[in-house]
């Protein structure tokens, strides 16, 4: 019988071992086959499971080190990170974006449009919580708005030369 090959075979294992990454419950079963295949044949070394698995030989032979002091392969899932809190609660959000909706100068911000600036700046000032201009940023994305500049315009000038220098005005002289 002829031996069979993968065309692509490269690319094939970095689909599978990018599905391993994305997917918790896969990421369990494949350290799983790792332990499998080190128990069918205990000459294999973790630098070659580590290999063939895309992972080093060191989280190889750390899941071996787990699964022995634990007596259990349920300590191979991964547990829920919480992550950061958050510096703002919901009812400050709520009570942010009912305030981005009127101009800054009702919240005794002096500033003629919000900015990220000026929304870190009222956030100090209101609720006493230091959120940089990046963030503060972030923020008004995170509220459902967009940025919007205004156009600059230049002071006393001529509305009919303003107008006939427009591109959509479609007057040639």
């Amino acid at each position: 019988m002829q031996r069979l090959e993968l065309n692509s075979a490269n690319e094939i294992r970095e689909m599978i071992l990018s599905y391993f990454n994305k997917n918790e419950e896969a990421k369990f079963i494949h350290r799983l086959h790792g332990l499998l295949l080190k128990i069918e044949n205990q000459e294999v070394s973790c630098d070659s499971i580590g290999r063939l698995f895309g992972q080093s030989p060191r989280s190889v032979s750390n899941w071996i080190k787990k699964v022995n002091e634990a007596g259990t392969i349920e300590v191979l899932r991964d547990v829920k990170r919480p992550g950061r809190n958050k510096k703002l609660s919901e009812n400050e959000l709520k009570e942010i974006k009912e305030v981005l909706q009127k101009e800054p100068e009702l919240s005794g911000i002096t500033a003629n449009i919000w900015d990220g600036k000026s929304l870190s700046f009222y956030i100090q000032k209101t609720y006493s919580i230091e959120l940089g201009v990046r963030q503060s940023q972030r923020l008004f994305h995170e509220l459902g708005f967009s940025l919007k500049r205004a156009r600059p315009t230049v002071c006393k000038s001529d509305p009919v030369k303003k107008e006939a220098s427009k591109k959509t005005s479609g007057k040639t002289e």
